[in-house]
């Protein structure tokens, strides 16, 4: 069996047409995805690309960070082998690792971690305004997982923030050749729109960190729940 790989470019409207028509000229349709960013990561998908309403979709809370990102109005094309886009700078790999981080952070420690005034800075106003629909969402999958604790939305929501804040502003990272590799801190339960990490919204000052899908990411995309992927920015294309 083929070890999970993607590749992703992150491109300009211009950008996107001149992909898209070299790849019609194969032959190669590239579906697009307006609702659901992440389902661009499913195994079987050879290829797609992201409009920027996607990240108005079903998770729009959740993916408000692309608004306020370096990313916002562009449109991310993801495939499973490398394509030739001209003027790249760089792409993002996303592939399975055997990782496992050698500390986990207490429940002090992660939340401790959304005190960083660079997490402040960056958060969306949206972040802070979810909705019933959400927590009946994550309610439903907790009892499916048959987690034992009694639900808590409001400390799963500290959770969600403590992960992003970590790859915003790393505490908890391996160091690897010297630089530092953050990663997520918690299980799929517990971490949040992990397509902001995937896709390098989040994060994207390392060169390298380790992400865990979320529980949306196992759901939509039918990515292994609690597996961390390796997540790296190559330079030039």
């Amino acid at each position: 069996m083929t070890r999970y790989k993607k590749y992703c470019y992150w491109l300009d409207l211009n950008a996107l047409a001149s992909v898209r028509k070299a790849l019609e000229e194969e032959g190669i349709p590239g579906n697009h995805e307006t609702h659901l960013p992440c389902r661009i990561l499913r195994p079987a998908k050879e290829i797609g690309y992201v409009t920027p309403l996607a990240w108005n979709g079903f998770c729009k809370r959740r993916t408000s960070w692309y608004w306020k990102s370096q990313r916002a109005e562009k449109f991310l094309m993801v495939s499973n082998r490398p394509l030739d886009v001209s003027d790249c700078k760089e792409f993002i790999t996303i592939t399975e690792s055997n990782f496992k981080p050698n500390h986990l952070p207490s429940e002090k420690e992660i939340f401790g971690l959304t005190s960083s005034d660079e997490y402040r800075r960056k958060k969306p106003k949206e972040w802070d305004k979810p909705d019933l629909i959400e927590e009946d969402f994550y309610r439903t999958y907790f009892e499916r997982y048959g987690i034992r604790d009694p639900f808590d939305f409001e400390k799963l929501l500290r959770y969600h923030s403590a992960n992003h804040a970590n790859f915003i502003d790393p505490q908890f990272f391996e160091e690897i050749n010297g630089e530092k590799a953050p990663y997520s801190i918690s299980d799929s339960l517990h971490v949040c729109s992990s397509c902001l990490e995937f896709f390098n919204i989040l994060g994207d000052q390392c060169r390298l960190k380790y992400v865990t899908p979320c529980i949306g990411a196992v759901k939509f995309a039918g990515l292994p729940i609690n597996h961390y992927f390796e997540v790296k920015t190559v330079e030039g294309c």
